[in-house]
């Protein structure tokens, strides 16, 4: 009777321990000292049903996370439920729940639920539960998804708990993963979406972009910040880093500018703006892509392996909603060429290219696996290559699929219709490029998509492809620019194929090319969604073009999947890759010479004393960007200015005395002076 007695006061004393403790008025739960079995403070777990239960572990989206898998040798039924801390959310206005998860394998979905009338330690079904709607991952997807606004706002009067519970079965048991649990105010309204303020000169600002929200019921001050070199203004004209909005502008709708102000050269930047509402952080946000890489004088290529493109039946998807969000992708991306894989409907290819504008033009292989020409029957509904660019800045002088008439009717095995996927050749473009004032480059741009999974076979079919593709190119185009961008199903290091360990590419890049996206360069990034570390859409260029690439310029674009809903569901299961490339003459210390446009509207004075002095005979004002090259041919100034139609002074006393090359761009014209500062 003691010891009955002793238990019972125990979980009486536990009852009121739960029952009394502090309401939390914040959940910002990252789980980052969720460890072992021990949960963050407040939370804590109850399992009915199965050994199985809510475990911490270092796999959550950044560091830590908890978890939960019914499988352990064998699918086992489980019931298990995560419980939140009390939280007292009478002090916002419209409270939101965020949080991410992440699923794999067949399985139930997990269950959110919100109760005002749980008590801690008791059976949670003893409560009444009310289900939330969350936006999660579909099943066995293996990526973060966020769950969308979960409106608290009718609970927010009195104490609330909120719970995750997971079941499985004997038939079927997923894993899953839970990260970022947090409640913020949603009095911010706006479109999900990513601006891409374009590359500027380092030092000058960029134009702005805009974008508009709304603010509902702000009672206090609202905030806005966004790191550099993004700057954000009100009105258009003042900017900063960090600017705040009050009551008097709720209810109406606002818009918000921004721009990209770089001080380093030949740089991308990925940010976002961050909010807050009176004091509180939002989960809101508004990515950024920018860089200090001039358009003018620059490349940007774009590819993306768009997943049976147009084919409602293999891509499993609405193909309307399908090509609007590859619209969306690709206006946000402002590439100027984008080399696409796996597009089947060519009339919804054309519909995209006339939504970015009409200054693009399409190109599309005429031969794709099990068709040699767009009249075979197969044509239509297979996987086709194809390029989209913008014409102001290149002209096609011809595209073909390159060794189609080598192995028109070659079909044995090793031939290079076997290898290329059964006729899948690389679609090439002879892209001439017209990057500035007279100024112009040739470079053959090759398009891939190779054999895809993991055998042995595929292995062998790539290896062979790719020493095929090599031969072919290095014959044609012997010492040319050329650059390779695509769907290579395979790593350029090492591979992804079982009993084998060295890239099938490795013949190409042995010939005289250079991978650019080599995964010990981008060390667990992935280009196929869901997966980590398996980076299978590359670049690869000639050792010709290698000077021309901008270092660090190129990067997997991840971001849409944060602003497109369902992203792997509805759009695709790969991620583009972005690159960027420059074309400017080769300034060698002994080619430093004076030569520029034959007309002569700037006139450098020289030698001039600790300032650039440029006369501007054109009788009008000019717009400029001026550039000062040291006799290794390495920019060491650079500046975009307003010329007046005299005589204009520009303090140089920083430089060191010395012999330099300037080069002076205006809309009209391009100059190149030698110019000794004393």
């Amino acid at each position: 009777m003691r010891a009955f007695n002793v238990f019972w006061i125990s979980l009486v004393l536990c009852f009121v321990s739960f029952s009394t403790q502090a309401q939390q008025n914040v959940l910002m739960e990252d789980f980052f000292t969720c460890v072992g079995n021990t949960l963050p403070p407040g939370w804590y777990k109850y399992s009915i049903a199965g050994a199985q239960s809510w475990q911490c572990n270092t796999t959550g989206f950044a560091g830590n996370g908890i978890g939960i898998s019914g499988y352990n040798n064998g699918n086992i039924v489980n019931e298990d439920w995560l419980i939140s801390p009390l939280l007292d959310l009478s002090t916002y206005t419209q409270p939101q729940l965020h949080f991410l998860s992440w699923n794999r394998f067949a399985g139930n979905d997990i269950q959110v639920y919100v109760s005002t009338n749980y008590v801690g330690l008791t059976l949670p079904p003893t409560a009444t539960w009310t289900s939330l709607n969350p936006k999660l991952p579909p099943e066995n997807s293996q990526y973060w998804e966020g769950s969308g606004s979960l409106d608290l706002t009718p609970y927010k009067n009195q104490p609330m708990t909120l719970a995750f519970k997971y079941t499985s079965t004997a038939a079927a048991a997923a894993t899953w993963r839970i990260d970022d649990a947090m409640v913020v105010d949603g009095i911010f309204t706006y479109n999900k979406r990513l601006i891409n303020t374009g590359g500027t000169l380092a030092g000058t600002s960029s134009p702005a972009s805009t974008f508009q929200f709304n603010m509902t019921h702000i009672k206090g001050l609202f905030e806005a910040f966004a790191p550099i070199p993004f700057e954000i203004s009100k009105d258009g004209i003042n900017y900063a880093h960090y600017i705040t909005y009050d009551s008097s502008y709720a209810g109406s709708q606002q818009t918000m500018y921004v721009r990209i102000n770089p001080t380093v050269p030949d740089k991308v930047y990925r940010s976002l703006i961050s909010f807050k509402a009176n004091g509180k952080s939002l989960s809101d946000k508004i990515l950024l892509l920018g860089s200090s890489i001039p358009s003018y004088n620059s490349l940007q290529t774009f590819q993306w392996n768009m997943r049976w493109f147009g084919d409602p039946q293999n891509c499993n998807c609405d193909t309307t909603l399908s090509k609007n969000n590859a619209i969306q992708v690709l206006k946000d991306a402002r590439a100027d060429l984008y080399a696409l894989q796996e597009v089947v409907s060519t009339q919804q290819l054309q519909q995209i290219k006339t939504a970015l504008g009409p200054q693009y033009a399409a190109k599309v292989a005429t031969t794709c696996s099990g068709a040699m020409s767009t009249g075979s029957p197969n044509y239509a509904d297979c996987q086709k290559l194809a390029f989209i660019f913008d014409t102001t800045k290149i002209s096609s002088l011809g595209d073909f699929s390159l060794l189609a008439s080598t192995y028109a009717t070659d079909t044995s095995a090793n031939s290079g219709y076997y290898c290329f996927s059964s006729g899948r050749f690389p679609h090439v473009l002879k892209a001439k490029l017209k990057l500035y004032n007279n100024v112009y480059d040739t470079v053959y741009i090759v398009n891939i998509h190779a054999k895809a999974s993991s055998t042995t076979s595929d292995y062998n079919r790539r290896e062979c492809a790719s020493n095929k593709m090599k031969d072919s190119l290095n014959a044609l185009f012997p010492g040319k620019k050329i650059l390779i961008l695509g769907d290579y199903n395979d790593y350029l290091e090492g591979t992804h194929v079982n009993g084998q360990t060295v890239s099938p590419y490795a013949g190409l890049l042995n010939s005289n090319y250079t991978g650019i996206t080599l995964p010990s360069a981008y060390p667990g990034q992935t280009t196929f969604v869901g997966s980590s570390d398996h980076l299978i859409d590359n670049v690869v260029c000639s050792n010709s073009l290698l000077p021309k690439y901008i270092d660090s310029s190129c990067f997997i674009f991840t971001e849409p999947l944060e602003y497109i809903d369902q992203f792997l569901n509805t759009t695709s299961d790969h991620y583009p890759v972005i690159s960027s490339w420059r074309f400017t003459f080769d300034v060698q210390p002994n080619e430093v010479q004076d030569f520029s446009s034959s007309k002569r509207d700037l006139l450098l004075q020289n030698p001039t004393l600790n300032q650039l002095v440029i006369h501007n005979t054109s009788g009008i004002d000019q717009e400029a960007q001026i550039r000062v090259i040291d006799l290794a041919g390495k920019v060491i100034w650079q500046t975009q200015t307003r010329l007046n139609s005299d005589v204009n002074r520009i303090n140089s006393g920083f430089l060191p005395s010395g012999l330099y090359m300037v080069i002076i761009e205006t809309p009209q014209s391009r100059y190149h002076f030698k110019w000794v500062n004393r």
